[in-house]
């Protein structure tokens, strides 16, 4: 089944989960107004409302650096690799992304379609999209990375990030289930510390979910933090004041 490039929603629709796909490809546009949504899964832990999430935690050995086995001609649809020390389960990647990562065939982005499971230092058969072919010949000196669909195992956005912040949740979703994640326009958001209407917020230092007055979150002092919205209303610290979400438009 084919979906438009976006869906429109009915209000309401956007706060229901659901245990199954339904046949939404992940990463799905769905718009209710000046609201935009993506088609979520959650990950192995339970989400509460409105809270920033982020994308699945990189996995170690997968980010690249990743031997290709054998050779892959231009126009090839498949890779051979050869894994790391991290096992991939079946179709971990799919919908995901493998890139070019060093020597031959370094630089372009491919959509992976499906990939068996690969044991820890086993190879393994990676197929692509039908129409997103190798375009720089891959040879066996060349290193791919992989990364996830943005939208696939998500987690709360945690207080030092491991990935980019994705959306916020319009309910409480239970471990592994779909949803609608909020990417861009009002909505419910838990504040940290003293918001400031007309400002800017990224995500929370010292709450997990949460979002601060941007910089005043840096970990690290540099004030690099993503901004993820600006402030409409204000409520008090640790309640859930109303941001306009600039994440995902």
């Amino acid at each position: 089944m084919s979906f438009p490039e976006t869906i429109v929603l009915h209000p309401g629709e956007e706060k229901v989960q659901y245990s199954a796909a339904r046949g939404i490809p992940l990463g799905q546009r769905a718009v209710i107004n000046d609201r935009v949504f993506r088609w979520t899964r959650n990950g192995a832990t339970a989400l509460s409302t409105a809270r920033l999430c982020q994308e699945s935690v990189i996995v170690s050995g997968h980010g690249g650096d990743v031997v290709v086995q054998a050779a892959a001609a231009v126009g090839a649809r498949t890779v051979t690799i050869t894994n790391n020390t991290t096992a991939m389960t079946a179709n971990m990647y799919a919908a995901g992304y493998m890139w070019g990562n060093d020597e031959a065939g370094e630089g372009p982005g491919y959509r992976i379609k499906s990939h068996p499971a690969i044991a820890a230092t086993a190879n393994g058969v990676i197929t692509l999209e039908d129409d997103d072919t190798i375009r720089v010949a891959l040879t066996t000196v060349s290193q791919v990375g992989f990364r996830r669909n943005l939208y696939d195992n998500v987690v709360v956005n945690p207080t030092t990030p491991t990935g980019v912040p994705v959306g916020v949740t319009c309910l409480a979703i239970t471990a592994d289930y779909y949803f609608w994640l909020q990417t861009w326009g009002p909505a419910a958001v838990l504040g940290n510390g003293t918001l400031i209407v007309g400002y800017m917020v990224s995500p929370g230092a010292t709450t997990a979910g949460s979002v601060d007055v941007y910089p005043l979150n840096s970990v690290d002092g540099s004030g690099q933090q993503p901004i993820v919205g600006v402030v409409s209303r204000v409520v008090p610290s640790t309640e859930f004041s109303w941001i306009d979400l600039r994440i995902a438009p």
